[in-house]
């Protein structure tokens, strides 16, 4: 049965990858002006729309940004977290040198005027902040691509769980978006494991795939069930649980995996 359901959620991803609204299209973006600004803080339709291209371009070109976005990509929805950078580069200071020359009181400063706030906190937020800020300079000449240019999955998880705050799941996240979306560690995918986020835990558990909503269970799993690319089991898992198998009141009928799964509710 597990390999059945394994085999349910490849074909899945296969079909509505391409499809699928990726880490940089930003869907958080365009509904910046849809119920979160009040009477005289209102957006225009030119102004939302230079906005979503602004925070596309943001991410999809400076590769710091792309950084920042993904570090503080935990405990909180991932559209909000992608805007972080966009924010900070509002504030005309996306920049790892500038970031890395300033107090950490200053950086909690700095987080805390944003219209998008890390999700532990300006004060937590500030530390990541700065250490992502001097890792690229420090150890990369400021340039924050060169993190994970020429480098295996591995190497490029190890640098970056020396950032405060980010741990396996982070880290196993951005090198499968590297691979899904810059075509980059090819040959290398057994490297890359599930970022066992709570949508993939828990249609792992309710599919049968563990036992529990266990993040080392999770991976663990993706790398016996699925061993030459752990990771391809991640955005399928995720959107179904988004899209169908929620905490509550899950709409088992129109679920892609239906057939296969065994409902451990």
């Amino acid at each position: 049965m597990s390999m059945t359901v394994v085999n349910k959620l490849k074909e899945y991803r296969q079909k509505e990858y391409p499809k699928a609204n990726h880490w940089y299209n930003l869907d958080s973006i365009r509904k910046l002006s849809h119920g979160r600004y009040r009477k005289g803080n209102q957006r225009s339709s030119s102004d939302r729309k230079r906005l979503l291209q602004d925070g596309r371009k943001i991410v999809f070109t400076n590769p710091f940004a792309f950084l920042v976005g993904a570090v503080f990509d935990r405990g909180m929805p991932w559209e909000k977290a992608w805007e972080i950078p966009y924010w900070i580069d509002q504030e005309g200071i996306l920049d790892a040198s500038k970031l890395a020359a300033m107090e950490e009181s200053d950086l909690q400063c700095l987080l805390e005027r944003l219209r998008v706030k890390p999700r532990y906190g300006s004060k937590r937020g500030a530390k990541t902040l700065r250490d992502a800020a001097m890792l690229v300079v420090r150890d990369f000449d400021g340039n924050a691509a060169a993190i994970w240019q020429n480098a295996s999955p591995a190497e490029v998880e190890k640098q970056l769980q020396t950032i405060w705050g980010v741990g396996p799941g982070i880290a196993s996240m951005v090198t499968r978006i590297l691979h899904d979306d810059c075509e980059m560690s090819r040959g290398q995918e057994k490297q890359i494991d599930v970022k066992p986020d709570v949508h993939v835990m828990r249609v792992f558990k309710r599919t049968g795939l563990t036992h529990s909503e266990s993040e080392d269970e999770a991976r663990d799993a993706a790398r016996r069930l699925n061993p030459d690319f752990p990771g391809e089991l991640d955005s399928p898992a995720f959107s179904i649980g988004q899209k169908w198998c929620y905490a509550n009141n899950p709409d088992c009928g129109e679920c892609p995996l239906e057939v296969v799964c065994p409902k451990y509710l």
